[in-house]
């Protein structure tokens, strides 16, 4: 991303401007933070990462694409085939057992249905909710929705996942569970990880921090990449 520039209500009195020229990067496999207080713009930088919203300037690639230049048909099916979305909230849809949940994206992708609910439930084994797959989210623990939405997220095989507070919901020792998870997507899958939190200790076990205020990057560092132990 070069000079995003992200701009509200332009041209009228309530015009507000969130995102002031942020530069931002993310290599292949790199597990990336983003910090910095409420209202600094990283909801607004997660959306327009995950093509979820566009810029009112600036220029984004995505493997070498050039985002923005896609209609918003064909940046959906892009953005469902190389992005996968884990939320603070897990936003699973509660009339659908695991199995359905994580089989969804696929469903919109064209994928068969023997096929996809084949993947699901391998995708669920890998999370640890093998024995949970027809359990509705109402009949999981936060941390269980959590490893069914980042299964859900793995569902298209994407090049990145991009996580916005998906430990903010959950209990200490189930947000090391979590994280944990995370860095196992990160060892043994290689999958590049945007990773957005307000807890200081989990940015610390990334490779990159980068710390917005006010819109704009502040400071880009690398951490002490130390991961959490448990206490005995």
């Amino acid at each position: 991303m070069r000079n995003i520039v992200k701009t509200y209500n332009v041209g009228e009195p309530s015009e507000l401007t969130v995102l002031h020229g942020v530069d931002f990067r993310a290599a292949h496999g790199e597990f990336v933070s983003i910090v910095g207080p409420s209202g600094g713009g990283k909801s607004t930088l997660m959306n327009i990462i995950g093509m979820l919203d566009r810029p009112t300037e600036g220029a984004y690639a995505f493997n070498g694409e050039p985002v923005y230049a896609k209609s918003d048909q064909e940046l959906a099916a892009y953005r469902s085939h190389n992005i996968g979305f884990i939320f603070q909230n897990f936003n699973l849809i509660g009339r659908m057992d695991a199995l359905q949940n994580v089989a969804m994206p696929m469903m919109y992708a064209g994928v068969d249905r023997k096929q996809r609910e084949a993947r699901a439930e391998e995708l669920l084994g890998m999370m640890g909710m093998g024995d949970r797959i027809h359990h509705n989210p109402n009949e999981l623990s936060g941390g269980q929705k959590q490893r069914v939405a980042i299964a859900r997220a793995l569902a298209n095989d994407p090049d990145l996942l991009l996580a916005d507070e998906p430990t903010g919901a959950l209990d200490s020792k189930t947000g090391r569970l979590v994280m944990d998870l995370f860095h196992q997507l990160h060892d043994e899958l290689g999958k590049a990880i945007v990773f957005i939190t307000h807890n200081p200790l989990l940015a610390e076990e990334t490779q990159r921090i980068v710390e917005i205020i006010d819109g704009r990057i502040d400071a880009v560092r690398t951490p002490s990449g130390q991961r959490a132990t448990e206490e005995a």
